[in-house]
C-alpha cells in the first residue's frame, strides 16, 4: 500500500522538478528582453548603429528584471521606459510559465500515485491471463505431448480469478485492459519461461493439487516472473519512470490480494488505508512548501552560519523545507518522526554528508521553533511544544 514514506519521496522530486523548471523559465524571460532588443533587419538604420543602443537597453532591462525578480526594486528613475516594459513583460511570462508549470506537476505527482492501482489491475489481468493461454497452449500440442498445462485454468486460485467481478469492474472503470500485443507478451513469457520451469513442471505433474498447491504456484508466478521477468517488467517501466520506487508497492497490493485460505474470496486492496487523507497530506505538504518558500528559506539561512543560501545542495534545501512544512503544519506527526523521515531522504537522495548535515539543522530550528510557539503538536501519545 502507498504509505507516507513513498509520498514524501514523490512530494520531494516533484518539488526538485519544479524547481528546475523555474530556472529553465527564468532563462526563457532572459532570452525573451533579448530577443526585444535585437536589430529591426527592416530599418533604415544600418544594423551596427542600432546595436549599441539596443544592446544598452537589453543590459539595462535584464538587470531590473532582476531586482524585480529579488523584489529589490532601488530608484529607477534613470532607466528607460523601454527597458522596464521589457522586463516588466519579461517576469509577467515567467510567473505565467511557473504557474502553469505548478499546476501541470501537481497533476502529474497525484496522477503518478493514483496511476498505480492500474498497474495494480493489470498485474492481477497477467496472472488471470496465463490461466488463458495455458488452455490454448495444451490444445496447440495435444498430439505431441500429454503435458496438462489446462490445470493452470483449473487451479481454486486461478478460477476465483476468473470469476473475480470486482476485477472485472474495475479494469473496465480504468480502462484497463490486456491488449493483442500484451497478450502475445504473456504468451511468450508462459511458452518460453514459465513452461521450463521446475516448480511449475513439478505442479502440473500433482494429480489433485491441494487449495494450498494452487495457492502457492499462484504466488510463484507472480513474485517470480510477473514481478521480475524483463518481459513484463520493461513495459511497466516504459510507462512508469519510477517503477524500482513503485513495484515494491505494486508487490505488496498484489501478495496481500493472495493472502487468503479455501473457501475465502479474493478482495482487491485500496490503494492506501485512507486515500483522502493521504491525498490532502501529499498536496498540503507540496503546497505549503511552495507557498512558504521565503520564510522556510529565511529560517534555513539563519541557522547555517558562514553558508550562503545558493552554495547548498538544492535537495538539501528542498528536504529542510519540506521537513519545516511538515513539523509546522501537522500537528498530529511527532518532530522526531518528521526529522528521522527526512534524514532518511536526504541519505537517499543528497550527498554522502547530507544525512547529518540535516539531522543537525532540523533539530536545532525543532528546538527553537517549538520554544516559539511556532510548532505545536497535538493528538494521541501528544503535548503540545512537546
Amino acid at each position: 500500500m502507498v504509505n507516507r514514506r513513498l509520498l514524501r519521496t514523490k512530494a520531494f522530486q516533484t518539488l526538485y522538478a519544479f524547481r528546475q523548471a523555474e530556472r529553465a523559465n527564468f532563462l526563457l524571460a532572459s532570452d525573451q528582453i533579448s530577443e526585444i532588443f535585437l536589430p529591426n533587419l527592416d530599418s533604415m538604420i544600418p544594423k551596427e548603429e542600432q546595436t549599441q543602443q539596443l544592446e544598452g537597453l537589453r543590459q539595462l532591462a535584464e538587470l531590473y528584471f532582476t531586482e524585480l525578480y529579488t523584489k529589490q526594486i532601488k530608484d529607477d528613475e534613470d532607466t528607460p521606459p523601454e527597458a522596464k516594459n521589457a522586463a516588466k513583460l519579461a517576469l509577467a511570462s515567467y510567473r505565467e510559465s511557473v504557474q502553469k508549470d505548478r499546476t501541470r506537476f501537481t497533476k502529474i505527482m497525484v496522477n503518478d500515485v493514483e496511476g498505480l492501482y492500474k498497474t495494480y489491475l493489470r498485474i492481477l489481468l497477467i496472472i488471470r491471463e496465463l490461466g488463458k493461454i495455458a488452455v490454448w497452449d495444451e490444445g496447440r500440442r495435444y498430439v505431441e505431448t500429454d503435458i496438462k498445462t489446462s490445470r493452470l485454468a483449473q487451479n481454486q486460485v486461478m478460477m476465483l480469478l476468473t470469476d473475480f467481478s470486482a476485477l472485472e469492474t474495475e479494469s473496465i472503470r480504468q480502462d484497463v485492459k490486456i491488449t493483442t500485443d500484451y497478450h502475445n507478451t504473456i504468451k511468450k513469457l508462459f511458452i518460453d519461461i514459465i513452461l521450463p520451469d521446475p516448480d511449475f513442471q513439478t505442479y502440473l505433474s500433482v494429480s489433485k493439487p491441494t487449495f494450498e498447491d494452487d495457492l502457492q504456484i499462484i504466488n510463484h508466478l507472480l513474485k517470480t516472473f510477473v514481478l521480475k521477468h524483463y518481459l513484463i517488467t520493461d513495459d511497466f517501466e516504459e510507462k512508469d519512470i519510477n517503477w524500482n520506487e513503485n513495484k515494491d508497492v505494486l508487490k505488496s497490493l498484489a501478495v496481500k490480494t493472495f493472502k487468503i485460505t479455501e473457501g475465502q474470496a479474493l478482495e482487491l486492496q485500496p490503494l492506501a488505508l485512507n486515500w483522502e487523507d493521504d491525498k490532502y497530506y501529499f498536496l498540503d505538504i507540496f503546497n505549503n512548501t511552495l507557498d512558504n518558500d521565503e520564510y522556510y528559506e529565511k529560517l534555513i539561512v539563519e541557522q547555517t552560519q558562514n553558508w550562503e543560501a545558493d552554495r547548498l545542495a538544492m535537495t538539501d534545501v528542498i528536504i529542510m523545507k519540506m521537513a519545516l512544512a511538515e513539523m509546522i503544519n501537522f500537528p498530529s506527526i511527532p518532530t522526531k518522526v518528521t526529522i528521522n523521515e527526512f534524514i532518511e531522504l536526504a541519505k537517499n537522495y543528497s550527498t554522502p554528508k547530507s544525512g547529518n548535515f540535516v539531522n543537525g539543522l532540523l533539530d536545532k530550528l525543532s528546538v527553537k521553533l517549538q520554544a516559539e510557539g511556532v510548532i505545536r503538536k497535538s493528538g494521541r501519545g501528544l503535548i503540545d511544544n512537546k
